[in-house]
């Protein structure tokens, strides 16, 4: 089913390309590690097993918790997908979207976030393309919501 048909508008996320670059090298050089030890006959079978299971357990959880990234404004609130994790944030919860460069683990492939913090104490980090188009319209969405700073704040949130 078409995401525009849920009443969704899709939010374009931003994808650092030396970030996919670092996490290709980083299983790339897992793999050159491993596979002398996979061809190796004097490494035991069950080693070898255990090595590929862990080896295939890391890439898959990995791309289980990170692919795809998705992000769309809705009727009631910011849905955000980050593999098989998916959020929807009510816009009334959001007390605060601040701009942020963070290497933090959150629902996104950048540095470049911003960080929406929740009024019942969470807070997840995304990476829309366009930050700044993306607090306007979060703003136009959640009138509650005032610029700050960095971003916008609820100014009745503490």
């Amino acid at each position: 089913m078409d995401e525009r048909s849920l009443g969704q508008v899709p939010i374009p996320a931003r994808i650092d390309a030396w970030l996919v670059v670092g996490v290709a090298l980083l299983l790339t050089a897992m793999v050159a590690v491993i596979a002398p030890l996979l061809l190796s006959d004097a490494v035991a079978a069950g080693v070898r097993l255990l090595l590929v299971v862990l080896a295939l357990g890391t890439v898959l959880a990995t791309m289980a918790v990170t692919v795809p990234v998705r992000y769309a404004f809705e009727d009631g609130g910011v849905f955000v997908r980050a593999g098989l994790l998916q959020l929807r944030l009510a816009y009334p919860d959001i007390v605060v979207a601040q701009k942020r460069v963070s290497p933090l683990a959150g629902a996104a492939w950048s540095w470049v976030r911003v960080r929406l913090v929740l009024r019942q104490g969470g807070l997840i980090e995304i990476a829309p393309r366009d930050r700044e188009a993306f607090l306007r319209e979060l703003a136009r969405r959640a009138p509650h919501l005032r610029p700050s700073e960095r971003g916008l704040r609820d100014p009745a949130y503490g």
